[in-house]
């Protein structure tokens, strides 16, 4: 819960025991933050052992997640600490025995992108736009998700992507392959809901194991020497005077 006491995460159980989680933060276009993230990854970790498939969505239908909620960024080396609620969140997913399912439309950004790629499917809708400006804001991406990113594009996409800043909208991202498939906006709960328990009909051994030999070959793109120089340099950028001047100037648009 945030601090007002309403729900930022909900959950909610449907045939064949397929679960939805939904983040609940419309206001901030589903902008996630530390209760969120932290909500996410222990509703996996208990509510997911049952399921036989997880959808994963953002509130109503303009947003997905817009990213990392800026207002609890300060623009120092402090803001790395980010990277703890954000990276259990996402081995939440990964280690999830069910497979995950995304719903994606409206905006998707940032860690709402990295979200979104670490699930199994993705259904995204024409509305869908999505981007990783972090480059912008002073920020070295996590390396896991920049290692995830070059598998499922290539790295001349992953460097469009995070180098040149470019928003994505549904068709390219079809077309770079971060989509498993495109609905219209109208049909996507049907379609996503279809996907779902017809996994969570399956064979519960078939599906589980064939998402961890998958993640078995995600996890050997990440080097640990690798993975400990990216700390490095993602600390000396989060703590530049850049950083911080570029946070000031997306604060105030």
């Amino acid at each position: 819960m945030n601090g007002d006491g309403e729900d930022t995460l909900l959950s909610a159980w449907g045939a064949h025991d397929v679960l939805t989680l939904t983040l609940n933060r419309p206001e901030r276009r589903n902008a996630v933050d530390p209760v969120t993230l932290t909500a996410l990854a222990e509703a996996l970790r208990t509510e997911g052992r049952r399921a036989g498939a997880v959808i994963l969505r953002g509130a109503g239908d303009e947003a997905f997640c817009a990213g990392y909620d800026l207002s609890r960024l300060t623009g120092t080396a402090d803001d790395l600490q980010a990277d703890h609620f954000i990276g259990d969140a996402v081995a939440a997913i990964r280690d999830c025995s069910a497979p995950v399912i995304a719903r994606l439309t409206g905006h998707c950004h940032g860690a709402g992108v990295e979200l979104a790629l670490t699930c199994d499917l993705r259904v995204g809708s024409p509305t869908l736009r999505m981007s990783v400006p972090a480059v912008g804001l002073g920020v070295v991406y996590r390396y896991e998700f920049v290692a995830r990113l070059v598998l499922m594009c290539g790295l001349a996409r992953a460097s469009t992507l995070l180098l040149a800043m470019r928003e994505l909208d549904a068709v390219d991202a079809d077309a770079w392959g971060l989509l498993s498939e495109l609905s219209e906006t109208t049909q996507i709960d049907g379609r996503v809901e279809a996907l779902a328990e017809k996994l969570a009909s399956s064979p519960r051994s078939a599906v589980h194991g064939t998402k961890t030999a998958l993640n078995l070959l995600v996890a050997r793109a990440v080097a640990t020497d690798d993975l400990a120089q990216a700390q490095q340099i993602r600390a000396a950028a989060a703590s530049s005077p850049e950083r911080q001047q570029a946070l000031m100037r997306r604060r105030k648009r």
